[in-house]
């Protein structure tokens, strides 16, 4: 068994191989088939057939070896009881019968019915249909021409009554052949010689439908007989000599159906081949047989072998699946499956399926990676925020609290069972509203500083609230505070240091000018020297500079109380026109334009302090452009997806780009008398709303460009 089985599997044929013989024999045969095509002129010689059958019939024992050698294969798996074997015979079954039953099927009924179709070609029924016809035809054709040859006849009798003298009457006749041809079916008439000279032609003046006879012809016509021809497609003519005229002929032209014409002529030609055919279709008939007989066997062994060829190359890939899982399942990672030499479908099978198990051992490894990368991550995350100063609190999307560090226990004096699985929002209630807020807003971030009284102290916190976001949803928060009280103190001692050391030069720059002007009155009293005129304008200087002074502390006061913003959903819009009216309407010289892409757009604001920063920004700009020709302002307020934008720009004086940066420092101005604490305000209110302020010179034109974020 063994030897048979080496024996066997040496007789391998490869798949470009197998499908090249395919090809052979498809070709062979197809050129077989070509030779028994009717009218085919190769036939004729019969050793042209009996080489090609002859090769056929080598392919089809070819082909025979091929399966019987499949067949012992799977005789010998089977006794050898290999698993794999029992799905490669799985699949042949199946595809043998997929193949076979129609197949057979198919050439079963092809033979029925040629034998039915040549049986009833050739049968009683079929042939008296075809002599039916046949004698149809030729009794027609008959009729035609008897009918043809009456009426020349007719004609030469009305030509032989108008002759006198052996004289033809050429009007007379005319005429009556016009009358003939009006009763009958006769189209044209000529009277013609031999010389082919037209005397007479009834209906064709210009002789287009005259043919003249050859000698031929015309012997036959000196017989007295009559001669009768198709001319064209549409006439059946008729030549006649007439007797009682010297070497005078007529010709009459009958108008036929052309179709009707054509299905006779037609319905001969086939009787006639139908008569050859039917002496043939006994030979016919075998020779037919016996190729469909070989043609059907080759097809059936090439559907057998594709078959067999079609099981191995599907089963092999899922033997080759199975074994690689078991291996797979032992924790070898390494057992992927060869993808060479598959269908298409089933190499993409393979190459996931190899992907899969290179995924599988990246993963495993990954995990395990990940799993000692994240323990170490966890380590060194407790050990930094054991060492942060700042609290650190972790929450989830319901505010639940997950981690947190002991700063945050030390800075709002709580102990682990205070915070450990609680809640935030319940901890700290007074927080809820802020927490609220910031949940429905679009912000990711948000600073508040807020005042806590812990043991009897009032602490400066900085809380921030961060967060964060995973497939455009809240999975979750973290809460910084910060105990800013020493450093907020710190600070507020030296910004008070800078205001009283900046108020007292601000307030000595006036008291210099009202002590001149005191010590100048003093001395001219003592002097007994009063001029009132004198008099009014130093105490008009000392009231100016008593003015000034009164105005620095105004700003110094609006700057140092400036209230807690009271925000809500307000008209952003309306608030600019009511600020734009303002100047609009106290500056018409100034060129002004409001630009809002929308009516009212609403946001939620302090409507105070945001007019009084409007009105800031504004006046700066109408400052700028006060004292130039052709002074122009151009405000818009716009929305630009979720932000909100309200931008100046004029054609003013403009601004050095190195002083830009300190324009919003307290007490830095560029004007003559100005405190240096209005952008400042402006800063503080536009910050306080969660907005940013920028100041740019203009790229195309002089002047200035402010620029006022705010996020919606």
């Amino acid at each position: 068994m063994n030897i048979i089985s080496k024996f066997l599997q040496s007789i391998y044929i490869s798949k470009i191989t197998f499908y090249v013989f395919i090809i052979l024999i498809i070709l062979s045969f197809s050129i077989t088939f070509y030779l028994l095509l009717p009218d085919n002129q190769l036939i004729k010689d019969p050793s042209n057939l009996q080489y090609w059958l002859l090769a056929d019939v080598i392919f089809v024992l070819i082909l025979t070896s091929l399966i019987i050698r499949q067949i012992l294969m799977i005789i010998i798996y089977r006794r050898k009881n290999l698993h794999e074997s029992k799905l490669y015979i799985k699949f042949i079954n199946l595809f043998t019968a997929m193949a076979l039953g129609p197949t057979i099927g198919v050439v079963v009924i092809t033979s029925l019915f040629f034998n039915l179709e040549l049986r009833t070609l050739y049968g009683g029924a079929f042939r008296g249909i075809v002599e039916n016809s046949n004698l149809v035809a030729k009794d027609y054709q008959d009729q035609i021409q008897a009918e043809l040859i009456s009426d020349t006849q007719l004609i030469m009798r009305e030509i032989l009554k108008l002759t006198k003298n052996n004289e033809v009457q050429k009007n007379e006749i005319e005429i009556a052949l016009i009358e003939f041809i009006n009763l009958r079916t006769i189209s044209n008439v000529y009277l013609f010689n031999k010389k082919g000279e037209v005397f007479i032609s009834s209906e064709d003046k210009k002789i287009l439908n005259f043919t003249l006879p050859d000698t031929d012809i015309f012997s036959l016509l000196d017989k007295n007989q009559v001669y009768i021809f198709e001319q064209g497609d549409s006439f059946l003519s008729a030549y006649k000599k007439i007797n009682f005229l010297n070497d005078i002929y007529i010709q009459v032209n009958r108008n036929i159906n052309r179709n009707t014409w054509q299905h006779i002529i037609d319905t001969k030609k086939f009787y006639e081949i139908y008569n050859t055919k039917e002496e043939e279709s006994a030979g016919i008939q075998i020779t037919f047989a016996m190729i469909f007989v070989l043609f059907s066997l080759c097809f059936i062994l090439i559907a057998v072998l594709i078959g067999f060829n079609l099981a191995r190359r599907l089963s092999q890939p899922i033997t080759n699946l199975i074994h690689s899982a078991n291996e797979i399942s032992k924790g070898n990672y390494d057992a992927s499956v060869s993808e060479e030499d598959q269908f298409e479908e089933i190499k993409i099978l393979l190459t996931t399926y190899n992907k899969m198990i290179t995924d599988i051992k990246f993963k495993q490894n990954q995990i395990l990676s990940k799993s000692e990368e994240d323990e170490t991550k966890r380590i060194f995350i407790e050990a930094i925020l054991s060492l942060l100063t700042i609290g650190v609190i972790s929450l989830d999307e319901k505010f639940n609290i997950n981690l947190f560090n002991n700063s945050s226990l030390k800075i709002l004096n709580k102990n682990n069972e205070d915070l450990e699985n609680k809640n935030f929002v319940k901890v700290f209630p007074e927080w809820d509203k802020l927490i609220s807020n910031f949940k429905k807003s679009k912000r990711l971030i948000e600073n508040f500083q807020i005042e806590l009284v812990i043991n009897d102290n009032t602490r400066n916190l900085n809380l921030r609230i961060i967060k964060e976001i995973k497939e455009n949803t809240i999975s979750g928060y973290v809460v910084t505070v910060d105990d800013m009280t020493s450093l907020i103190l710190a600070e507020k001692h030296a910004a008070w240091s800078d205001i009283a050391r900046k108020i007292a030069h601000e307030v000595k720059n006036p008291l210099t000018p009202i002590k001149l002007s005191a010590e100048r009155i003093e001395k001219k009293s003592n002097d007994k020297s009063i001029n009132f005129s004198e008099i009014n304008v130093l105490t008009q200087t000392i009231s100016k500079q008593v003015d000034d002074i009164g105005k620095l502390i105004d700003e110094f006061s609006s700057f140092a109380r400036m209230p807690e913003a009271e925000i809500k959903l307000d008209n952003l819009s309306q608030t600019l026109k009511e600020s734009y009216d303002l100047f609009s309407n106290a500056h018409s010289k100034i060129n002004m334009k409001l630009d809002s892409q929308r009516k009212d757009i609403f946001l939620h604001f302090d409507r105070f302090q945001i007019t009084q920063a409007f009105n800031n920004i504004i006046k700066n700009a109408v400052e700028a452009v006060i004292n130039i020709p052709n002074p122009s302002i151009n405000i818009s307020l716009l929305e630009d997806n979720n932000l909100i934008k309200f931008i100046v720009i004029d054609n003013g004086i403009g601004i050095d780009e190195k002083k830009i940066s300190k324009l919003f420092e307290p007490y830095f101005t560029t004007k003559e008398k100005g405190t240096g604490l209005g952008l400042s305000i402006v800063k503080k209110i536009i910050e306080d709303h969660g907005g940013a302020i920028k100041i740019e010179k203009n790229k195309n034109m002089t002047g200035t460009k402010t620029i006022v974020t705010f996020e919606n």
